[in-house]
């Protein structure tokens, strides 16, 4: 395409959706947030926590406002690899590298379960979205999925034995992708338990995956740096994101699914804020000293927040949001 066209196809865009691109300021910093290294985070509905994991072995609850440390959740006995937070916001999710699963209460920040699981079968897990189901990744290929209630595994769907990253459930819940250490992604129709899709295009590891709102947009980051963009109904590659020099980390769709917004961080310690109308990135921020493993919207798409190995959380807020 050559640049008149893309000018005068920006020029459309700006027209029909009335808006300019929204810049993120950078807000509340946290230089000291962990002991070590922050592994994650995740932004709560409701409750307005912010919360982060770290390879501390603790899990902290901040205010989703200020940045002031609410709790602090402990019982891991080793790294904190993922966190995820239910969709009515008052559970959160957490795997180790210890191997336990645990379950805790947002609203008082109390554990509710803790259950084992072999090293081969949990890294990073995402509630269903009733909460009722969390599936989680695993060393040996499988996608694994617990019972909330009962907490023991009720199902385990194969892939090809490559270690399964991260994964992703759709807000819709009709589809959970996994993506492996070889590059591919595997999408399991959840109203037939079988595999969809095997998505390829990815040179390396598929180390994070975000659905957009619309459950039929799937977005994943990779070690081969680039973001690709899915059509999760028809199995096809929609487009390819590139801008990273270095393992991209974590992807997050923005929840206002009116802007069209991608959120993406990696091991450059960049992060970057794209137009999936435009296949563009709006802004680039470089404000952490290592690589940056998390980053998370808000629940109304207009703040985000990112964790880093610099042990620094940094919150970013559109111009105009409160």
């Amino acid at each position: 395409m050559n640049k008149r066209i893309s000018f005068v196809l920006y020029q459309q865009y700006l027209l029909n959706s009335s808006l300019t691109p929204t810049t993120y300021i950078p807000t509340v910093v946290n230089d000291n947030a962990h002991g070590d290294g922050i592994w994650d985070v995740a932004w709560s509905k409701n409750t307005n926590l912010v919360i982060s994991a770290s390879e501390d072995n603790t899990i902290k609850c901040w205010d989703g406002t200020s940045g002031e440390l609410r709790f602090v959740l402990e019982g891991h006995a080793m790294g904190v690899i993922s966190v995820d937070v239910s969709a009515d916001g008052t559970q959160l999710v957490s795997t180790s590298v210890d191997s336990n699963i645990r379950l805790w209460d947002l609203e008082n920040g109390i554990l509710l379960k803790s259950f084992n699981a072999s090293p081969a079968e949990v890294w990073k897990a995402k509630f269903s979205p009733d909460a009722q189901i969390i599936v989680a990744g695993s060393h040996n290929g499988d996608i694994n999925f617990f019972n909330v209630k009962l907490g023991e595994k009720i199902n385990s769907l194969p892939t090809k034995n490559k270690f399964i990253i991260s994964v992703a459930y759709s807000p819709d819940g009709k589809y959970v992708a996994g993506g492996a250490e070889d590059g591919a992604i595997y999408v399991f129709n959840m109203e037939t338990n079988q595999l969809a899709h095997t998505l390829s295009g990815h040179a390396m590891a598929v180390r994070a995956l975000s659905f957009a709102s619309d459950s039929k947009t799937l977005i994943s980051g990779s070690d081969d740096q680039c973001i690709h963009v899915y059509d999760v109904e028809h199995g096809q590659l929609a487009s390819t994101l590139t801008g990273h020099s270095d393992w991209v980390l974590s992807v997050a769709a923005n929840p206002d699914s009116s802007k069209q917004q991608l959120a993406s961080c990696g091991s450059d310690k960049r992060i970057k804020i794209w137009d999936l109308a435009l296949r563009s990135v709006i802004e680039t921020h470089e404000v952490h000293s290592d690589q940056v493993w998390g980053i998370a919207w808000n629940p109304e798409g207009t703040k985000l927040v990112s964790g880093s190995d610099d042990k620094s959380l940094k919150w970013f807020a559109s111009s105009g949001s409160s």
